[in-house]
């Protein structure tokens, strides 16, 4: 079935069973798992501990949270909210993230991973800023837009091999200004290799961040 097919009213967007959700709490078993990850990284651990990748190499980023992993049948959902013109998803997974939050400290703001103005022409939207903002409206938390921009139009990550990823955004992106706020969280769609939140929670170490966190819709496994 044509994935255009399946944005019908009233029907879960898997299955097609009805219901006043986007998907069917059946569904969502499916794909929105509570299994131990990496605290750091959020990529499976079976201890729930960090990964020897974080062990070895420590992000400048503290914690990862996502909803699901990068995978059948979650990243249907991914695709048509990027590539579908379906902003409208970021409202979803805001909830579901959001209830994950509820007991966490929370930011002084959100910085919604930038496009550079080129691809967002392109797409229309930039889906990390609409998820950003769902949150920040649930959340109380401000959605700063102001502060990182993407100064070179970069390859698509998803394009490139694993070991070519962290030097494709390496100097990416820029600061407006230093010294922003004490704790921030970076917002993005899919969290790959982590090459680009790492590029940016660099920058806002560097510029006087006491603690840089990223929360994501979902994260890729390898």
């Amino acid at each position: 079935m044509d994935a255009n097919l399946r944005y019908l009213q009233g029907a879960c967007f898997f299955c097609l069973a009805k219901t006043n959700k986007t998907w069917c709490d059946h569904c969502e078993h499916d794909f929105i798992l509570d299994r131990p990850q990496c605290p750091i990284c959020a990529r499976k651990s079976s201890s729930g501990n960090p990964c020897g990748s974080c062990l070895k190499h420590q992000p400048f980023f503290t914690k990862t949270e996502v909803l699901f992993n990068y995978q059948y049948p979650g990243n249907h959902l991914i695709k048509a909210f990027k590539f579908n013109s379906r902003p409208e998803l970021a409202k979803n997974f805001a909830k579901k993230l959001a209830h994950k939050l509820n007991a966490e400290p929370l930011p002084n703001a959100l910085i919604p991973v930038p496009l550079h103005k080129h691809r967002q022409q392109e797409r229309g939207y930039n889906q990390s800023l609409e998820f950003a903002s769902c949150l920040g409206n649930l959340l109380g938390i401000t959605v700063n837009t102001s502060l990182c921009r993407r100064i070179i139009d970069t390859e698509r990550q998803s394009s490139l091999p694993m070991k070519t990823r962290k030097n494709n955004v390496k100097d990416a992106f820029k600061l407006r200004y230093t010294k922003p706020f004490d704790y921030v969280v970076i917002v993005d769609d899919v969290v790959t290799t982590g090459s680009t939140v790492n590029e940016i929670a660099y920058l806002l170490k560097k510029s006087g961040c006491r603690r840089v966190d990223v929360w994501a819709i979902a994260r890729t496994q390898f």
